[in-house]
């Protein structure tokens, strides 16, 4: 970590920009969303995504990819098969992260 980046962290309680940056950028997409909003709810293989999103497994794998990236979601190993699954620590800490900056950076604003 270089000194910018502890300098960033250290100016808002300890939040990790990096981190929530990518948070964000991957749920941009409607369709990661959506993805996540499923698999918030149960674990899928690639097969099974393609088949309720009527995407090619090549764009639910790029999308599955980007969430990964952003530390969303856990890949299993299920025998020969990967299963996909939610990331509820991550996202919760990535989400309390979040709430953090909020309340400090709007504690003495005029404009929140």
């Amino acid at each position: 970590m270089n000194v910018s980046t502890q300098n960033r962290k250290a100016a808002i309680g300890g939040v990790d920009f990096d981190a929530l940056r990518r948070m964000l950028a991957a749920l941009s997409d409607p369709t990661r969303q959506q993805i996540v909003a499923v698999l918030s709810r149960e674990r899928l293989n690639v097969t099974q995504l393609t088949e309720r999103f009527s995407l090619s497994q090549p764009a639910i794998s790029h999308h599955l990819r980007i969430l990964s990236s952003a530390g969303l979601l856990v890949q299993e190993r299920h025998g020969r098969e990967r299963v996909y699954r939610l990331d509820t620590k991550c996202c919760q800490g990535l989400a309390d992260q979040f709430r953090n900056f909020m309340s400090q950076c709007c504690a003495n604003a005029k404009c929140c």
